[in-house]
């Protein structure tokens, strides 16, 4: 998602914003300190600064603090060795730096926003404990492939499949966006879309260490008049 608002964002120099961003992040780094309120005791909350096991408190957690605490309180969501992945858009961020950039656009959500106004839903949660587990790879080449291609293909699935996890998490997601631009090149300047995505998270001690994330770009496409919907020819038709 982060990437479509490259060109729409223009800020300080990334080495001031990290300048900035370290100096406020000792007082956010464990659990969203001065941006996040603290939990009373007792509190059953079970987002990211919650206890117990993840559940969709989690997921509404996550994409509140994009808007509520901006770049400076989501970054710490994550662990410090991690791996974020959105693969509509081939993005893929290892380290805080990147992440904390990426997250800058939606920092500013107001009306006037380049990036425009966003909102997030959380539909569907399915997630559980893991006990201590890490992601399996495939060894070997498949017939068809040269080892370059394969490589290529899959540098990005295979990042992040050494880190032990403890819990998991695939969310299905609602994103509506009216426009203040173009987006991904395509004439959107005061238009609304919809559509959905889902998101993989792996845990380790309540901190994402591996994030899938994939969102449906076509059928943004097809509501910006730059693609033609899918014709359900398996559907039976009116007198057939």
């Amino acid at each position: 998602m982060h990437a479509a608002y490259f060109d729409q964002y223009r800020g300080p120099d990334i080495s001031t914003l990290r300048r900035t961003f370290l100096k406020r992040a000792g007082a956010v780094a464990l659990l969203g300190g001065l941006v996040q309120p603290a939990l009373a005791a007792g509190d059953a909350v079970r987002g990211f600064r919650g206890t117990g096991s993840m559940n969709i408190t989690t997921g509404e957690d996550w994409i509140d603090t994009f808007f509520t605490g901006g770049a400076e309180a989501i970054v710490h969501y994550y662990a410090d060795d991690f791996v974020f992945e959105d693969v509509t858009l081939f993005q893929t961020i290892n380290n805080k730096d990147d992440l904390y950039r990426a997250f800058l656009p939606f920092g500013n959500a107001g009306p006037d926003s380049p990036a425009g106004v966003h909102q997030f839903d959380v539909v569907r949660y399915d997630g559980g404990e893991a006990s201590t587990h890490r992601g399996v790879k495939r060894s070997g080449v498949p017939e068809g492939y040269t080892a370059e291609l394969w490589g290529t293909l899959t540098a990005d699935i295979l990042q992040g499949a050494e880190f032990d996890y403890d819990e998991w998490a695939v969310m299905n997601w609602i994103w509506k966006a009216t426009h203040n631009a173009d987006f991904l090149g395509l004439p959107a300047k005061g238009q609304t879309t919809h559509t959905r995505g889902i998101t993989f998270h792996c845990y380790r001690e309540r901190k994402v260490v591996r994030e899938f994330t994939f969102w449906n770009y076509r059928n943004v496409a097809i509501q910006l008049g730059a693609a033609e919907p899918q014709v359900k020819f398996w559907q039976a038709q009116p007198g057939n």
